[in-house]
């Protein structure tokens, strides 16, 4: 992927290089990762970068199809679930197969570029979100949407990357396609990973829950998200940090009965052994929280409580997720 498309001579040329470059930037945000890297969501988004470009490829593929077509309408999902299913990446599945579905559709759709004609009609799809009053667009119009389509779910990706391992585009780019390190510009190279991604959770604890529970929902203009007998839950600004409110009661007898943050790591067995050999003690032994969540809590060598938090990778819903931190 250069950083730069090439000169163009005419439309086609033009619509080529550019869905080209755009479909180029997905292998790059894929580079260095491993399947669970990429189906992890660490920014505000709810997706990944492999449900990133598991959706652009069934977008191209959905286009394409209408495209080629011609007097038939691009293929919808028969359902919602097959919808959503379409920006799902899992630890489990294989990159090796999401590169190579990606790659024969990027391919095909640079070909139907350069042999049909750009003047040809598609008929509007018929759903709420396309308008009513166009009966139909041509297939130069698709080809752009497409430009379009990819380029935003691009930058969409961009802050996905960063916000996993801070890799950028240009250090990336230049690490994809071997470039050495320039004056300007050192290339992307993996490294170990931090200890934590940052603040998790904070667990507070109260004596009577809920006189706590009505302060901070005056406090926070919210209810809790998350109500047990023994545990509420808000989630607070962009990236649903969570605070949490125990009942005393239910505070473990070695607890000092201060806050506790909980770091999210990336493997809570791994962060707790590190932390063990750095002269932690234990405090809350890990344990599983339900809905894919795991945490213990150590004491420092300094006494201070240090909890950590391994999130489930594929993200759930509100009413999936279960209590994290009590």
């Amino acid at each position: 992927m250069a950083f730069h498309v090439p000169p163009v001579a005419n439309e086609t040329d033009a619509i080529c290089a550019f869905l080209g470059q755009s479909q180029d930037a997905f292998r790059v945000l894929l580079h260095g990762l491993t399947p669970r890297q990429a189906a992890l969501a660490p920014s505000a988004s709810a997706l990944s970068i492999g449900g990133l470009v598991k959706h652009v490829t069934d977008v191209q593929r959905s286009w394409l199809a209408g495209a080629v077509a011609a007097t038939g309408l691009p293929p919808a999902p028969d359902e919602e679930a097959d919808y959503r299913d379409g920006f799902a990446f899992r630890e489990t599945d294989s990159l090796d197969d999401l590169l190579a579905d990606y790659d024969e559709v990027c391919t095909a759709v640079l070909d139907a570029v350069r042999r049909l004609d750009l003047d040809t009609p598609v008929p509007v799809p018929d759903a709420p979100w396309f308008p009513q009053d166009v009966e139909a667009w041509s297939v130069r119009w698709v080809w752009w949407h497409l430009v379009e389509e990819l380029t935003r779910h691009a930058g969409h990706g961009d802050i996905v990357r960063e916000t996993l391992d801070g890799a950028t585009m240009y250090p990336l780019v230049a690490a994809h396609d071997g470039l050495p390190d320039l004056p300007f510009l050192e290339v992307w190279k993996p490294g170990e990973p931090p200890f934590s991604s940052g603040v998790s959770t904070v667990r507070l604890h109260a004596e009577d829950l809920p006189a706590a529970r009505a302060w901070y929902a005056d406090l926070l203009a919210a209810d809790p998200y998350l109500t047990r007998q023994e545990y509420v839950e808000w989630r607070v600004g962009p990236h649903d940090q969570a605070l949490g409110i125990l009942d005393r009661r239910f505070t473990p007898d070695h607890a000092d009965g201060g806050p506790v943050a909980y770091w999210q790591v990336d493997d809570a067995a791994v962060a707790l052994a590190g932390l063990l050999a750095r002269g932690a003690t234990v405090r809350e032994d890990l344990r599983d929280l339900g809905g894919g969540y795991r945490g213990a809590v150590v004491a420092d060598p300094f006494g201070n409580a240090l909890g950590i938090m391994q999130h489930p990778v594929v993200p759930t819903t509100e009413t999936q997720k279960t209590e994290e931190a009590a």
